[in-house]
Protein backbone atom coordinates (compact mmCIF):
# COMPACT_ATOMS: atom_id res chain seq x y z
CA UNK A 1 0.00 0.00 0.00
CA UNK A 2 2.71 2.41 0.83
CA UNK A 3 4.37 2.23 -2.53
CA UNK A 4 0.91 2.53 -4.62
CA UNK A 5 0.91 5.58 -2.41
CA UNK A 6 4.26 6.69 -3.08
CA UNK A 7 3.57 6.19 -6.87
CA UNK A 8 -0.23 7.86 -6.33
CA UNK A 9 1.82 11.32 -5.11
CA UNK A 10 4.53 11.43 -7.76
CA UNK A 11 1.51 10.81 -10.00
CA UNK A 12 -0.51 14.11 -8.27
CA UNK A 13 2.86 15.77 -8.44
CA UNK A 14 4.17 15.41 -11.93
CA UNK A 15 0.07 16.19 -12.83
CA UNK A 16 0.24 19.53 -11.06
CA UNK A 17 3.78 20.35 -12.38
CA UNK A 18 2.47 19.97 -16.09
CA UNK A 19 -0.92 21.84 -15.26
CA UNK A 20 1.19 24.64 -13.91
CA UNK A 21 3.49 24.75 -16.90
CA UNK A 22 0.77 24.24 -19.27
CA UNK A 23 -1.67 26.60 -18.05
CA UNK A 24 -0.60 29.79 -19.24
CA UNK A 25 -0.18 28.57 -22.97
CA UNK A 26 -3.40 27.06 -22.69
CA UNK A 27 -5.30 30.07 -21.94
CA UNK A 28 -2.65 31.91 -24.74
CA UNK A 29 -3.95 29.64 -27.58
CA UNK A 30 -6.93 28.01 -26.44
CA UNK A 31 -9.43 31.36 -24.32
CA UNK A 32 -7.63 33.69 -25.58
CA UNK A 33 -6.94 33.13 -29.47
CA UNK A 34 -5.47 35.03 -31.55
CA UNK A 35 -5.36 39.02 -31.50
CA UNK A 36 -6.88 40.74 -34.42
CA UNK A 37 -3.94 41.75 -37.10
CA UNK A 38 -2.23 45.14 -36.87
CA UNK A 39 -4.30 47.62 -38.67
CA UNK A 40 -1.87 47.98 -41.96
CA UNK A 41 -3.10 50.34 -44.92
CA UNK A 42 -4.37 48.11 -48.01
CA UNK A 43 -1.91 45.80 -50.30
CA UNK A 44 -3.68 47.44 -54.08
CA UNK A 45 -2.22 50.45 -55.24
CA UNK A 46 -4.46 52.92 -56.94
CA UNK A 47 -3.66 55.81 -58.06
CA UNK A 48 -5.58 59.28 -57.00
CA UNK A 49 -8.52 60.19 -58.93
CA UNK A 50 -8.77 63.99 -57.18
CA UNK A 51 -6.74 66.10 -55.35
CA UNK A 52 -6.49 66.82 -51.72
CA UNK A 53 -7.87 69.97 -51.26
CA UNK A 54 -11.57 70.04 -49.67
CA UNK A 55 -13.52 68.73 -46.80
CA UNK A 56 -13.16 65.12 -46.06
CA UNK A 57 -15.16 62.79 -44.14
CA UNK A 58 -15.23 59.06 -42.61
CA UNK A 59 -16.85 56.82 -44.69
CA UNK A 60 -17.60 53.11 -43.84
CA UNK A 61 -15.20 51.68 -46.68
CA UNK A 62 -14.95 48.72 -48.68
CA UNK A 63 -16.59 45.38 -47.98
CA UNK A 64 -13.58 43.31 -46.30
CA UNK A 65 -13.70 43.98 -42.78
CA UNK A 66 -9.76 44.40 -42.39
CA UNK A 67 -9.94 47.16 -44.74
CA UNK A 68 -13.10 49.36 -42.90
CA UNK A 69 -13.14 52.28 -40.53
CA UNK A 70 -12.27 51.09 -36.99
CA UNK A 71 -10.56 51.81 -34.28
CA UNK A 72 -9.65 50.18 -30.79
CA UNK A 73 -6.85 48.69 -28.73
CA UNK A 74 -4.20 46.40 -28.00
CA UNK A 75 -3.13 45.33 -24.15
CA UNK A 76 -1.03 43.01 -23.01
CA UNK A 77 -1.27 40.96 -20.53
CA UNK A 78 0.96 38.58 -18.33
CA UNK A 79 0.11 35.45 -17.19
CA UNK A 80 3.35 34.37 -15.43
CA UNK A 81 6.17 33.48 -18.23
CA UNK A 82 3.26 34.26 -21.24
CA UNK A 83 2.72 37.22 -22.33
CA UNK A 84 -1.52 37.63 -23.99
CA UNK A 85 -1.94 40.24 -26.47
CA UNK A 86 -6.02 41.04 -26.24
CA UNK A 87 -7.65 43.21 -28.99
CA UNK A 88 -11.16 45.24 -28.64
CA UNK A 89 -12.26 46.95 -32.22
CA UNK A 90 -15.60 48.65 -33.37
CA UNK A 91 -16.92 50.24 -36.74
CA UNK A 92 -18.18 53.31 -35.17
CA UNK A 93 -15.93 55.68 -36.47
CA UNK A 94 -16.71 59.24 -37.91
CA UNK A 95 -15.36 62.44 -37.73
CA UNK A 96 -14.01 65.10 -40.71
CA UNK A 97 -10.58 66.73 -42.05
CA UNK A 98 -10.37 70.31 -43.84
CA UNK A 99 -7.07 70.53 -46.24
CA UNK A 100 -6.73 73.85 -47.79
CA UNK A 101 -3.73 74.72 -50.20
CA UNK A 102 -2.04 71.01 -49.82
CA UNK A 103 -2.26 71.73 -45.97
CA UNK A 104 -4.89 69.68 -43.50
CA UNK A 105 -6.11 72.64 -41.75
CA UNK A 106 -8.54 70.90 -39.57
CA UNK A 107 -8.67 66.98 -38.41
CA UNK A 108 -11.24 65.31 -35.67
CA UNK A 109 -12.13 61.68 -35.11
CA UNK A 110 -14.83 60.29 -32.71
CA UNK A 111 -15.37 56.67 -31.78
CA UNK A 112 -18.02 55.25 -29.81
CA UNK A 113 -16.19 54.03 -26.72
CA UNK A 114 -19.68 51.41 -25.76
CA UNK A 115 -19.44 49.20 -28.92
CA UNK A 116 -15.93 48.20 -28.98
CA UNK A 117 -16.07 44.22 -28.71
CA UNK A 118 -13.00 41.83 -27.71
CA UNK A 119 -13.50 37.94 -27.76
CA UNK A 120 -14.94 37.86 -24.73
CA UNK A 121 -17.99 39.23 -23.31
CA UNK A 122 -16.50 39.45 -20.03
CA UNK A 123 -13.57 41.55 -20.69
CA UNK A 124 -16.05 44.52 -22.52
CA UNK A 125 -18.59 44.08 -19.76
CA UNK A 126 -15.34 45.34 -17.32
CA UNK A 127 -13.82 47.38 -19.93
CA UNK A 128 -17.17 49.32 -19.91
CA UNK A 129 -17.12 49.77 -16.16
CA UNK A 130 -16.69 53.13 -14.05
CA UNK A 131 -13.27 51.86 -13.01
CA UNK A 132 -11.87 51.62 -17.45
CA UNK A 133 -13.55 53.53 -19.52
CA UNK A 134 -16.92 54.32 -17.93
CA UNK A 135 -18.89 54.47 -21.34
CA UNK A 136 -22.19 55.04 -19.69
CA UNK A 137 -20.41 58.77 -18.43
CA UNK A 138 -18.15 58.98 -21.39
CA UNK A 139 -19.86 57.59 -24.26
CA UNK A 140 -17.27 58.90 -26.73
CA UNK A 141 -13.45 58.99 -27.20
CA UNK A 142 -11.51 61.91 -29.48
CA UNK A 143 -8.87 62.67 -31.58
CA UNK A 144 -8.60 66.63 -32.98
CA UNK A 145 -4.92 67.46 -34.73
CA UNK A 146 -3.32 70.67 -33.12
CA UNK A 147 -1.59 72.01 -35.82
CA UNK A 148 -1.40 72.28 -39.21
CA UNK A 149 0.35 69.48 -41.46
CA UNK A 150 1.51 69.62 -44.79
CA UNK A 151 0.64 67.25 -47.17
CA UNK A 152 2.80 67.39 -50.03
CA UNK A 153 4.52 64.55 -49.31
CA UNK A 154 1.81 62.00 -50.33
CA UNK A 155 1.89 60.69 -53.22
CA UNK A 156 -0.28 60.50 -56.01
CA UNK A 157 0.16 57.33 -56.98
CA UNK A 158 -1.10 55.31 -54.38
CA UNK A 159 1.86 55.02 -52.55
CA UNK A 160 1.92 54.83 -48.26
CA UNK A 161 4.00 57.72 -46.62
CA UNK A 162 4.64 58.42 -43.02
CA UNK A 163 3.43 61.78 -41.51
CA UNK A 164 4.02 62.63 -38.09
CA UNK A 165 1.10 64.80 -36.41
CA UNK A 166 0.31 66.43 -32.93
CA UNK A 167 -2.97 66.33 -31.69
CA UNK A 168 -5.04 65.74 -28.64
CA UNK A 169 -6.43 62.79 -27.35
CA UNK A 170 -9.69 62.82 -25.04
CA UNK A 171 -10.29 59.68 -23.13
CA UNK A 172 -12.92 59.69 -20.04
CA UNK A 173 -13.15 63.17 -20.25
CA UNK A 174 -9.23 63.67 -19.92
CA UNK A 175 -7.70 65.42 -22.96
CA UNK A 176 -3.65 65.17 -23.38
CA UNK A 177 -1.43 66.08 -25.91
CA UNK A 178 -0.09 63.43 -28.19
CA UNK A 179 1.60 62.65 -31.00
CA UNK A 180 0.61 60.27 -33.60
CA UNK A 181 2.52 58.63 -36.04
CA UNK A 182 0.05 57.95 -39.27
CA UNK A 183 0.55 56.29 -42.74
CA UNK A 184 -1.61 57.86 -45.32
CA UNK A 185 -2.48 56.22 -48.90
CA UNK A 186 -4.25 58.46 -51.77
CA UNK A 187 -6.73 56.15 -53.05
CA UNK A 188 -8.87 56.56 -56.25
CA UNK A 189 -10.99 58.84 -55.26
CA UNK A 190 -10.66 58.47 -51.43
CA UNK A 191 -7.43 58.61 -48.99
CA UNK A 192 -7.08 55.91 -46.04
CA UNK A 193 -4.87 56.55 -42.82
CA UNK A 194 -3.81 54.35 -40.35
CA UNK A 195 -2.00 55.19 -36.74
CA UNK A 196 -1.16 53.40 -33.36
CA UNK A 197 -1.14 55.91 -30.05
CA UNK A 198 0.64 54.76 -27.05
CA UNK A 199 -1.36 56.04 -24.12
CA UNK A 200 -0.84 54.86 -20.37
CA UNK A 201 -3.76 54.36 -18.40
CA UNK A 202 -2.53 56.37 -15.36
CA UNK A 203 -2.51 59.83 -17.45
CA UNK A 204 -6.60 59.53 -18.23
CA UNK A 205 -6.88 58.20 -14.40
CA UNK A 206 -8.31 54.27 -16.18
CA UNK A 207 -7.62 51.66 -13.65
CA UNK A 208 -6.64 48.59 -15.69
CA UNK A 209 -8.27 45.76 -14.90
CA UNK A 210 -7.19 43.57 -11.68
CA UNK A 211 -7.65 40.06 -12.57
CA UNK A 212 -8.59 37.91 -9.62
CA UNK A 213 -5.33 36.19 -7.53
CA UNK A 214 -2.85 38.25 -9.20
CA UNK A 215 -1.93 36.26 -11.65
CA UNK A 216 -2.82 37.83 -14.62
CA UNK A 217 -0.87 41.50 -14.98
CA UNK A 218 -2.23 43.86 -17.30
CA UNK A 219 0.86 46.18 -19.14
CA UNK A 220 -0.39 50.09 -18.16
CA UNK A 221 0.55 51.22 -21.73
CA UNK A 222 -2.07 50.08 -24.23
CA UNK A 223 -1.84 50.82 -27.73
CA UNK A 224 -4.51 52.49 -29.75
CA UNK A 225 -5.07 51.54 -32.75
CA UNK A 226 -7.19 52.71 -35.98
CA UNK A 227 -8.04 52.85 -39.82
CA UNK A 228 -10.11 55.29 -41.47
CA UNK A 229 -11.66 55.79 -44.85
CA UNK A 230 -12.00 59.32 -46.21
CA UNK A 231 -14.18 60.45 -48.95
CA UNK A 232 -15.05 64.44 -49.96
CA UNK A 233 -17.89 65.43 -48.80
Amino acid sequence: MEGVAKRLLLALTVLAVVGVCAGPWFYRTQMEGMPAPVLTLPSTLRPATTNLDGKWVVAAGPDDEANRSQAGYRARQQLLWETVTVTGRTNAVRGDATVAGGTLQSASFVVDVGTIQSPHRGRDDKFRSTDVMDAAQFPTAKLAVLDPVNLSSIAGDGTPTTQEVSAQLTLKGVARQVAVRLEVQRSGSGVVAVGQIPVTFADYGIIPPAPPAGLLAVDPIVTIEFLVNLVKR
